[in-house]
C-alpha cells in the first residue's frame, strides 16, 4: 500500500524579488508589461538598438507549452500593469507594453528594463544628451504582431498566481528545478478539502485505507494529492493559498 502523505502547513515567506539576471541569462524577457506603456518617439526608436523578441505562437492551453513559453508568459504576466520607475534599484525591472504600429492596425510588444528607458531619455530637451548608462539603451521588440486578446487569454489560462509566476521565474534563472504541473484552482480546492478531512481522520486513528478513501471523494487520486503536497513545498504561494483556503473552512 502506498504510503500517504501530509504535509505541515507553514506561513509562507515573502516573494523573492527579481533577480538582477534576468537580463543576461535570458534575452527575450518580457518581464514587467504594461498595457498603455511608455511609447517610444521615432527618434526614440531610432536612437535605441532594437532587437528582435521572438514570441512563439500562443496557444490558449498549457499542455504544449515548452519550458521556455511558460517562462515568457510568466514573465510577462509579473509585468502587465506595472508602471515605469526611477528608482536605482529598479535599474534591471523590465517593462514591457503593446503598442500600435504607426499608421497599421497592428500592434507589437516592446520590453526594456527601467535603466534602457533611462538611456533613451534626453531630460533637458530634444538636443540635449542623453543619460550615460553603460550596458543599457537596447529596446526588445516582438518580430511579429502581437493579439492583445489572445495574449491576455493565454495569460489568464495559466495556473497560479503572479506570486508563483515570479517564484517561477526565480527558480528557472537560478537554474534549479521549476516544476511545471502546477495545480488549477480547483484542485486545491479539492486538496484543501481532502486535506481537512485526513487531518480529522488522524486525530480518530483512521486506517490508511480511510484516509486514501476520504482523497478519492474529493476528487483527487493519491498520486495527484500527494504531488500536490509536495509542491506545496516548492512553491510558497501554493502553500500560502491553501493555507488561506483551510482557514475559510473554518
Amino acid at each position: 500500500m502506498k504510503r500517504l502523505l501530509v504535509v505541515l502547513l507553514l506561513a509562507a515567506t515573502a516573494w523573492l524579488p527579481a533577480a538582477a539576471a534576468i537580463a543576461a541569462q535570458h534575452k527575450p524577457k518580457e518581464e514587467q508589461a504594461q498595457e498603455n506603456g511608455p511609447p517610444l518617439s521615432d527618434e526614440e526608436r531610432a536612437r535605441a538598438k532594437e532587437s528582435p523578441l521572438e514570441l512563439e505562437p500562443l496557444e490558449v492551453t498549457s499542455e504544449n507549452w515548452s519550458l521556455n513559453q511558460e517562462f515568457t508568459l510568466r514573465l510577462l504576466r509579473g509585468a502587465l500593469g506595472h508602471p515605469k520607475s526611477h528608482k536605482w534599484e529598479d535599474r534591471n525591472v523590465w517593462i514591457c507594453w503593446i503598442e500600435d504600429a504607426t499608421g497599421s492596425h497592428l500592434s507589437y510588444l516592446n520590453c526594456a528594463r527601467n535603466g534602457d528607458l533611462w538611456a533613451l531619455e534626453r531630460p533637458f530637451g530634444l538636443n540635449g544628451p542623453t543619460v550615460p548608462m553603460g550596458g543599457y539603451g537596447t529596446i526588445l521588440r516582438s518580430s511579429h504582431p502581437v493579439n492583445r486578446y489572445k495574449l491576455q487569454q493565454t495569460l489568464a489560462s495559466l495556473p497560479g498566481d503572479k506570486q508563483l509566476d515570479r517564484e517561477f521565474v526565480n527558480r528557472v534563472i537560478a537554474g534549479e528545478d521549476a516544476p511545471r504541473d502546477i495545480p488549477s484552482d480547483a484542485e486545491l480546492d479539492e486538496f484543501t478539502r481532502a486535506y481537512k478531512a485526513i487531518e480529522k481522520l488522524l486525530k480518530n486513528g483512521a486506517s490508511e485505507d480511510r484516509q486514501i478513501a476520504a482523497i478519492k471523494s474529493k476528487g483527487l487520486t493519491l498520486e495527484r494529492y500527494n504531488r500536490i503536497a509536495e509542491l506545496l513545498e516548492v512553491y510558497d504561494s501554493l502553500r500560502s493559498d491553501v493555507a488561506e483556503r483551510l482557514k475559510a473552512l473554518k
